[in-house]
């Protein structure tokens, strides 16, 4: 947030900040507050969200006193007192250990300010759909809700099967009013690596993490939040759980953790609710239906097998089996789903019958947790006993299925001789009746699923029968082979179904992959999982974990791999990932080259295509222009052999991006023209099997081509339209590179609501999906729009930042812009010599590289610092700015020819030279086309109708 911003009188919950009266109000009452207690708290308001460090405290407070660190404490004690220790966030100042201190809270302008509807949306919560309805836990719902305005920290303890999850779910929906529904639910059940736990947390929030300390970096991301993360599952992560809840606790003030786990992760802050298992009749009780149903346990009873049966009315004559089966199940609610669903099979009295049969495994009594997990696991026994031989092979051999599978899945699995295909389905069937696995019903076939603890259970007699390898061998065979096949059938769907779809393989994949690369996986399996997997992870931009699976398999091949397809697939990924993430280094260069020999080898046209395609984006964004331009010629044959209209398309956005790199914008122009109208010809009767998404790319060409040539309003039409089909692609790096090359024409319009709303757009997905060069990007896109408004200090920051960030990543795409607006800057701030080294340095870098985009610019900046440093620097100052107007004329940029144009005339105007000035802006504006008005333009008319009149009054 700018600095102008917050200064003034700001809000935060109950309290109101004057930096001017130098006065904390709450309810419009003074509070006392000592006058260096004031300035330590109006730094740390000024700065919400920042880390600042004691020393720094100190020399702002104390600037010329030597002070201890313990005057610092005294005063943030007072601050703490006078605004109180409130519930839920109302803990505005964090002690970030061996840091600093950071203000927590929500800072608001005074003056009718808030946070946008956007904003709130980027923060949104969130929880699963809602689960059936919960039964007997209501009371604990408010307990828990109780704790954690209190304590912040709870864990829900209990056995498996209990109702954990569903009571963790019913709190959030709860509390969620209180968070400003800023609740997030992280079901660690699929994780199978205790590594993916942080990761996983992360992904819910809408992060993604990308440093050797995710925990660290995690609580960094979201130390300023008032939120609840609910985190379920625990136990079997529990050791990565404990160190990150526990890190969360600590160094955060407004972070409440909810927690569901078989045992407690003892470590600091964590309070602990029991769930118990539900209330049910007691032995010799009244045992008539309505008593019966008086008790929580019977209603969940009845509840689910009316799921299964029907309406079920209970009668009393039925009333003493219901109680029976409750007190034998220990009132647990996963065991009495599990009766319910025999009983809709076999009736109430011989349900009752077989569970008193297994006395031996149900007596376990509930004394302690280890003997509720023995209950449950009775529960299971019984359960498994009841199944046929075919549905007993069936159930555990879908044990390596985390999260959802489909039938043919569970027959890819199963493969027993004299076992069909039918027997499977009807074994799947059986299971499903008999509630041992969930199912849901997609538009296009069922999915299935087993809960975590049945699963483990599944696993169990996986590794009973010593079936463990060849299982999962099958399951990671299936899970190629489905990928392959999903590739093809996923590539006419737009982009965001085809996320969707891949979402829902994740967790199986990984598991797969987990295995197959374990000590007892396959290596040719592994490598072809790999290759089939590279698209997921693609689709869903998670770009590290891409690129570390496809290193691992390429090490696998070893190095006769030449001949090896999968070779060609896994190689295309790695670059690809790596120029998102690390940035534009030579190994990009080297590891696209790699792929390209490959493909030529493999003699796959298609596959040649797609990796030139993202040789061809790296080379752009490196301002490669005899490279890319090399890449596009290649292309194009290619696609005139193919014959293809995408391929032509391809080929038509190349070509478009290097001529606007050389500067001819009325060449890109129409290559861009042709590039539509191919993709018009053709049939878009799939998905674009490049790495980089063409369409959004040709409108981004035409938006930028029109905006040089002053097309304004026909350039706005093209960036909205390729923000659009950039957001269809359902890819973040597509839609943010559309970003960031189409808001120089928002801000070329001085639209700020707009250019601002996208700018934060850009910078909260480049930090989601780890898009390094994006975020460095929005950073300097934060601040021309800062310069915009006049804040030249904040934006010079933001400016220098996002060049050296830039340059560290080889992303020069808009370096140069930046480079003009921070030498802009530094000129309103009187250091022309900065701001001269700077441009000067730029324009020779750009000259001896042959990249002359931006030497209009450039020189137009030369000559305005020249004009403004000196009266005896005007010669040189209009000699720059007439080579600014000459390259724009050869560039067809007749914008930045209008800028300059404008300029000179300025400058000839304090000379007098009145008649020269009116030549040469009248001639700059004739060049102009016709349009609607922007700021460049009505400066440029307002200068000339100046100049006339003054021309007029000399005469």
């Amino acid at each position: 947030m700018a600095d102008d911003e917050l200064r003034g009188n700001l809000l935060f919950g109950p309290f109101e900040l004057s930096s001017t009266e130098r006065v904390l109000r709450r309810d419009g009452l003074a509070l006392p507050l000592g006058s260096r207690a004031l300035d330590i708290l109006i730094y740390l308001v000024e700065r919400p969200g920042e880390v600042i460090a004691k020393q720094e405290l100190i020399d702002h407070v104390w600037p010329d006193v030597t002070v201890e660190e313990g005057s610092i404490r005294v005063h943030v004690a007072a601050i703490r007192k006078a605004l109180g220790a409130g519930q839920f966030g109302n803990r505005y100042i964090a002690n970030i250990k061996g840091r600093g201190y950071s203000f927590v809270g929500t800072v608001i302008p005074l003056g009718g300010a808030t946070e946008s509807s956007n904003a709130r949306s980027r923060h949104q919560g969130r929880l699963p759909l809602r689960p059936i309805a919960m039964v007997g836990h209501e009371a604990l719902v408010g307990e828990v809700g109780d704790k954690l305005r209190n304590d912040r920290f709870v864990t829900l303890l209990g056995p498996g099967g209990i109702g954990k999850t569903t009571i963790a779910q019913a709190v959030g929906r709860a509390v969620a009013e209180r968070f400003g529904r800023d609740v997030y639910f992280v079901d660690l059940e699929s994780l199978t690596d205790p590594l993916h736990v942080a990761p996983a947390v992360a992904a819910t929030l809408g992060l993604a993490l990308k440093t050797k300390d995710p925990g660290l970096e995690l609580v960094d991301l979201i130390r300023s939040r008032k939120l609840l993360i609910i985190l379920d599952n625990c136990e079997h992560v529990i050791e990565t759980v404990a160190p990150l809840a526990e890190q969360l606790y600590q160094q955060t003030e407004a972070v409440h953790i909810l927690t569901t786990s078989r045992e407690l992760l003892k470590v600091e802050g964590e309070h602990c609710c029991r769930v118990l298992p539900l209330d049910f009749p007691p032995d010799g009780s009244e045992q008539t239906a309505n008593e019966v149903l008086r008790y929580p346990a019977a209603q969940l009873f009845v509840r689910r097998l009316a799921t299964r049966a029907g309406r079920v009315v209970l009668a009393d004559r039925e009333a003493p089996f219901v109680a029976e089966i409750c007190r034998k199940l220990d009132g647990i609610p996963l065991a009495i789903e599990l009766a319910a669903g025999q009983v809709a099979v076999l009736g109430l009295k011989n349900t009752v019958d077989l569970l008193m049969s297994r006395l031996e495994l149900l007596k376990l009594s509930h004394r302690t947790a280890v003997a509720r997990h023995r209950t449950l696991k009775a529960t299971l026994d019984w359960s498994y006993d009841l199944l046929s031989d075919a549905e007993r092979i069936v159930f555990r051999r879908i044990a390596p299925f985390v999260g959802h599978f489909t039938l043919d899945g569970a027959r890819s699995v199963t493969d027993e001789p004299g076992v069909g295909a039918e027997e499977i389905f009807d074994a799947v069937a059986g299971l499903v009746e008999k509630s041992l696995i969930a199912t849901q019903i997609d538009a296009a076939q069922a999915q299935y699923r087993l809960s975590n603890t049945t699963r483990a259970y599944a696993l169990a007699k996986l590794e009973e029968h010593a079936e463990v390898d060849i299982v999962f061998g099958r399951h990671a065979e299936y899970l190629a082979g489905h990928l392959e096949t999903l590739r093809e059938a996923l590539s006419a769907l737009p982009g965001a179904e085809r996320v969707l779809a891949y979402s829902d393989q994740l967790s199986n994949v990984r598991a797969a992959l987990e295995w197959s690369f374990g000590p007892h996986g396959d290596a040719a399996t592994a490598t072809r999982l790999a290759a089939a997997s590279t698209q997921v992870f693609l689709e869903l931009s998670l770009l590290i974990e891409c690129q570390a699976w496809a290193e691992r398999a390429m090490a696998s091949l070893g190095n006769p791999h030449r001949d090896s397809r999968r070779a060609m697939e896994i190689s295309a990924s790695i670059p690809l990932a790596m120029m998102h993430t690390e940035g534009n280094d030579q190994r990009v260069r080297t590891a696209f080259t790699n792929a390209l020999e490959i493909a030529i080898e493999q003699g796959d046209i298609a596959y040649e295509l797609r990796i030139l395609s993202g040789f061809f984006m790296y080379s752009h964004w490196i301002m490669d222009i005899r490279g890319a331009t090399d890449i596009a010629i290649r292309s194009k044959k290619l696609a005139l052999r193919t014959g293809d209209h995408a391929d032509m398309a391809l080929a038509e956005a190349m070509f478009a991006a290097s001529e606007h790199l050389l500067g001819n914008q009325l060449a890109a122009q129409l290559h861009c023209e042709s590039g539509l109208r191919h993709l018009a010809s053709g049939p878009r009767s799939r998905t674009e099997p490049y790495l980089f998404h063409y369409t959004s790319f040709l409108l981004v060409g035409m938006a930028r081509s029109l905006l040089y040539r002053g097309l304004l309003d026909q350039s706005l039409d093209y960036a909205r339209r390729a923000l659009e089909e950039g957001k269809r692609s359902g890819n973040p790096a597509t839609l943010c590179r559309s970003l960031a090359l189409v808001l120089p024409v928002f801000l070329a319009m001085a639209d700020l609501k707009q250019s601002d709303q996208y700018i934060g757009e850009l910078s909260e997905l480049s930090v989601a999906h780890s898009l390094m060069p994006y975020r460095a990007i929005a950073a300097g896109l934060k601040g021309q729009w800062l310069l915009l408004q006049g804040d030249r200090i904040e934006a010079i920051q933001l400016l220098k930042k996002a060049l050296e960030e830039l340059h560290v990543q080889r992303h020069e795409m808009l370096n140069m812009d930046f480079t003009c607006d921070l030498a802009a800057a530094l000129v309103h701030l009187g250091e022309h010599e900065q701001a001269m080294t700077l441009t000067v340095n730029a324009i020779e870098q750009q000259q001896r590289a042959g990249k002359l985009l931006h030497m209009p610019a450039l020189f137009r900046m030369k000559g305005l610092i020249l004009a403004s440093r000196s009266v005896e620097d005007h010669l040189d100052a209009e000699e720059s700015l007439l080579s600014a107007i000459d390259w724009a004329k050869r560039q067809w940029a007749t914008l930045f020819e209008l800028m300059a144009a404008t300029d000179l005339a300025a400058l000839l105007q304090k000379q007098d030279r009145l008649p020269e000035a009116c030549e040469y802006l009248s001639a700059s504006l004739e060049r102009m086309p016709a349009g609607i008005s922007f700021p460049a333009r009505r400066r440029a008319e307002e200068m000339l109708g100046q100049l006339q009149s003054g021309t007029d009054h000399v005469g």
